[in-house]
């Protein structure tokens, strides 16, 4: 896949979008789902806009020694997982400032063989939208985030964007930022690893520069009562070292909201960047637990 390729698509995917945010309004016609997230509707209120999920769950499973048609013998397995997704966006006028906060950490064990816990999910990301409107759900932006983990080694690896962009965001629900010109710093601050080329970054070096096009899509939607939907979508080619290589991120969180207290989670998230792994990464979780709406 070509850096052309993608300026192109995602140009052509702003456009369409456009096009069919004004054809809609013309018409007149009742809004599905799926046009609910394009409509340009007066719905984002001045000040600030709270809210997210805190979630704690635990899965247990387990046989005895005499469970028909298994392997013999007894297994027991745990698992723990913690997840926060929380944003704060405030508008003013023409001005519109997003922020998100998103992290994961979860452990495992197989109790009846006496392994340790052992950790199945590490992640953080915080990003930061600012932008003034040029034109009705149009503005011009800059954006910057961070991404690393909770442990075991902060910004090892870490990767932190800064730059310009064009941000689309006709409603509360949706958003789309495109910037020509995003700059990637990759961070590499583990002592044990400051002499190994991994992550993108050099032997005896902390970090790599990176300088190329992206893409950020935002979706946050009820789709019932009781059931949230937030998505976030990224795509990043790095002008300075292999720019066909497109590298993929797509995040999904599905919130079930029992009561007030309990809930439960359903996440599936995709990653494609072969500078860390050949091949595509994916992974699933489901959860029943505390759930804390913020």
């Amino acid at each position: 896949m070509k850096t052309k390729v993608f300026l192109l698509a995602t140009t052509l995917f702003a456009i369409t979008t456009l096009k069919a945010q004004t054809t809609s309004e013309a018409k007149g016609n009742v809004a599905t789902s799926t046009e609910q997230l394009t409509k340009t509707k007066a719905d984002l209120k001045e000040g600030w806009t709270k809210g997210g999920t805190l979630n704690l769950s635990a899965n247990e499973a387990g046989i005895n020694n005499d469970w028909y048609n298994v392997n013999k013998g007894e297994l027991s397995f745990i698992s723990i997982k913690g997840i926060v997704d929380y944003s704060f966006d405030r508008k003013k006028g023409k001005t519109n400032w997003l922020n998100s906060f998103r992290g994961r950490y979860g452990v495992a064990k197989t109790t009846s063989t006496g392994t340790k816990f052992l950790k199945n999910d590490d992640f953080l990301n915080f990003n930061s939208i600012y932008g003034k409107e040029f034109r009705k759900s149009w503005s011009y932006a800059g954006f910057v985030s961070l991404e690393s983990r909770f442990e075991n080694a902060f910004l090892t690896p870490g990767y932190i964007k800064f730059g310009p962009g064009i941000l689309y965001k006709p409603n509360a629900h949706f958003s789309v930022l495109f910037s020509p010109l995003m700059a990637q710093v990759t961070t590499k601050l583990k002592t044990s690893l400051f002499n190994k080329n991994v992550y993108g970054v050099d032997s005896a070096k902390k970090a790599a520069f990176g300088l190329g096009a992206f893409l950020q899509m935002n979706v946050n939607y009820d789709i019932a009562k009781g059931i949230n939907y937030k998505s976030t979508t990224t795509l990043y080619s790095n002008y300075l070292k292999n720019p066909g290589n497109i590298i993929f991120d797509m995040n999904n969180l599905f919130t079930f909201t029992v009561n007030k207290y309990i809930g439960a989670t359903l996440l599936f998230n995709t990653r494609y960047n072969d500078i860390e792994t050949k091949g595509t990464q994916t992974q699933h979780a489901l959860g029943l637990g505390l759930n804390y709406k913020l």
